[in-house]
């Protein structure tokens, strides 16, 4: 590689591998600098590695058609160490270098290189829907599909007179990867990945086919499509699936248990906990176990693995496994709790809580983010649990502090500015928390401030989709990144409005970037004159201008803005972007002074704040 490609790579490990220091080993003071002096070397070493990049790599993938052999060879192995099996450190650059390695396959007619660079290309695009999951919005499906269709179409053309055993691996690997690109829990499209997952398995197993190229691994390649198959356990939980389905999945579990078996049996070493759980869920949709067998069999994997695994085994056990078991709680007759739900459900969130915040942002950091995401959205509020609302508070301070401190500030912000409304305007808020008027506003003044400033609290909830982008990459975002996270409104919308303790602050999710007058900003399809907590929307939106003016709370990848510069701003946008009325309150003497000596003072706050969460967090295994 190259030494600027090299240098990229060490730089991208500092940033990815600072997910906040450690509670435990520190004073809070120890602990508020430490946090501030780590985001202000993750700033440089995004401008350091945006430079780089800027220098070197761009200008040779804009032409890529003149690169040289050795050129060429460098990419590979510099894309390599971007995303592979082990590491997703920066997808969407492994992206743009196979994607730029594609067109040069293309126009120079290589067809090796070519299928070659389809299956990394649809690999990339895997890696980048994965952030959106377990959420209802898909971006990439079809076009990964369809460079996976593309490389396996060589199939029925080329393969024979392929005389690359490599090539003909890639074939194959895209073969089976077309299913990846199939949503499995719509029944329509699911049938579709059924239909594809066991055309690729009657392959795989062709001995025939097999006996053409006999190097290749195709007893990985044929488990591998047995282990995608198995995942289609929620198109059997839709309801939807008929009797060749429920056979064929069933069929690919069994095959997946055996060979789990077979392998523990000669490490040593006890069942991977992810495949247990699709045997134990198979068995069920099978008529073999009971749901409340089931869920029994679910809740002791989530104990079957030692705190101290901070690995995959730990995530799954930790993370993932609770997800299910909640996730099956719906097939219980009429409903119901069985017998010790609430308490394991309880005992799962704090087990959670407490090995989430030792786990290292290392190799396994995208799969760990993924069962963090699948926990959160099968969630359940018991009595006497965690609320969801706290829940979001520990994920963020845990994975993703920046997004924290930003949070836990725009609130305060928040609910300075709601106080000044009801002084000055109450009128403006009437309809928030059931007011009529203004002196309804004026009785009902402290919760109408603790509304905003809980309110600042989540309306960035819908970043967990992206905290691997936005803690990993070392490097300006993309325009098409920049599209991707404009998504968090959505997503926040959706996870918020699943719950008790946070549906009331949905909209504030959703509607936090649309413009005041409805004429701007996203989601465009939000009319922010259909909510009664439009007034809320526009105080946030003000706070979280406001507080993007503390360094370590501003994104990686802006400007930070200067406080004077900031206000002007939302006076400036009044009425257009922003509610008049923040005009008006700011406006007045002595506001804008005390705003400012207020902001300084809540960064400190901010990280003694998440010090104390993280330290609970990490207390919580003494309480188990």
């Amino acid at each position: 590689m190259r030494a600027y490609q090299e240098e990229y790579l060490r730089l991208l490990k500092s940033v990815s591998e600072n997910v906040g220091p450690d509670a435990g080993k520190m004073t809070p003071e120890e602990f508020v600098d430490a946090s501030r002096k780590l985001v202000l070397q993750t700033r440089q070493a995004v401008e350091r590695g945006t430079a780089l990049l800027r220098q070197e790599l761009f200008p040779l993938l804009d032409n890529i058609l003149s690169a040289t052999d050795e050129e060429l060879s460098d990419l590979l192995e510099f894309a390599g160490k971007l995303m592979n099996n082990q590491a997703q450190s920066d997808v969407w650059l492994h992206y743009r270098i196979h994607l730029a390695l594609m067109d040069y396959a293309r126009h120079r007619n290589l067809q090796d290189m070519l299928i070659r660079e389809l299956y990394f290309v649809g690999m990339s695009l895997y890696n980048m829907e994965s952030m959106l999951k377990p959420g209802p919005i898909r971006l990439y499906s079809a076009r990964m599909r369809m460079c996976f269709s593309e490389a396996a179409s060589y199939f029925e053309t080329e393969y024979y007179d392929t005389a690359d055993s490599e090539t003909r691996g890639y074939i194959h690997r895209s073969m089976g990867n077309i299913a990846l690109g199939y949503d499995g829990t719509q029944p329509e499209i699911a049938k579709r990945k059924l239909e594809a997952l066991t055309r690729s398995i009657r392959l795989l197993s062709d001995p025939d086919i097999r006996a053409k190229t006999p190097e290749l691994p195709w007893d990985l390649y044929l488990y591998k499509s047995h282990q995608e198959c198995t995942t289609m356990l929620n198109y059997l939980r839709s309801g939807h699936a008929g009797p060749d389905a429920f056979a064929k999945v069933l069929e690919s579990a069994q095959t997946v248990q055996e060979r789990q078996l077979r392998a523990a049996r000669e490490r040593g070493e006890p069942l991977q906990p992810r495949w247990q759980y699709a045997y134990l869920a198979a068995m069920y949709h099978s008529g073999s176990m009971t749901i409340e067998e089931l869920l029994d069999g679910i809740y002791a994997l989530t104990r079957s693995v030692p705190m101290d695994d901070l690995g995959g085994k730990g995530a799954f056990a930790y993370l993932s496994a609770p997800a299910y078991y909640m996730e099956y709680l719906k097939f219980m007759p009429g409903g119901k709790m069985p017998t010790g739900g609430e308490l394991r459900i309880r005992r799962m969130t704090d087990r959670m809580l407490s090995w989430l915040i030792r786990a290292p942002s290392d190799e396994n950091n995208e799969q760990l983010l993924f069962f963090a995401k699948q926990f959160l959205y099968a969630y359940r509020e018991v009595e006497g649990g965690v609320s969801f609302f706290e829940l979001l508070q520990d994920v963020f301070a845990a994975r993703y502090p920046v997004g924290y401190v930003r949070m836990w500030i725009t609130g305060k912000i928040a609910g300075r500015l709601a106080g000044w409304a009801v002084d000055d305007c109450p009128g403006e808020l009437a309809g928030v928390c059931g007011t009529r008027d203004a002196d309804g506003v004026r009785e009902r003044r402290e919760e109408l401030l603790d509304f905003a400033m809980t309110a600042g609290r989540l309306y960035d909830t819908g970043m967990v989709h992206f905290f691997h982008l936005e803690n990993s990459a070392c490097r300006g975002l993309f325009e098409e990144e920049e599209e991707l996270i404009r998504l968090h409104a959505h997503c926040g919308y959706e996870l918020l409005g699943a719950h008790e303790s946070t549906a009331a602050y949905a909209d504030v999710a959703k509607g936090h970037h649309r413009y005041y007058n409805d004429k701007g900003g996203y989601p465009v399809d939000f009319d922010l004159s259909s909510t009664k907590v439009r007034p809320v929307i526009g105080i946030v939106a003000a706070a979280d201008v406001l507080a993007s003016t503390v360094e370590e709370t501003a994104s990686r990848y802006r400007p930070v803005r200067e406080f004077d510069a900031a206000v002007e701003e939302l006076i400036a946008g009044a009425g257009r972007k922003y509610a008049p009325f923040m005009a008006a309150l700011l406006k007045k003497p002595g506001r804008r002074e005390e705003l400012k000596t207020a902001v300084e003072k809540l960064r400190s706050e901010a990280y003694l704040d998440m010090y104390r969460r993280r330290a609970a967090m990490a207390e919580r295994e003494k309480n188990i």
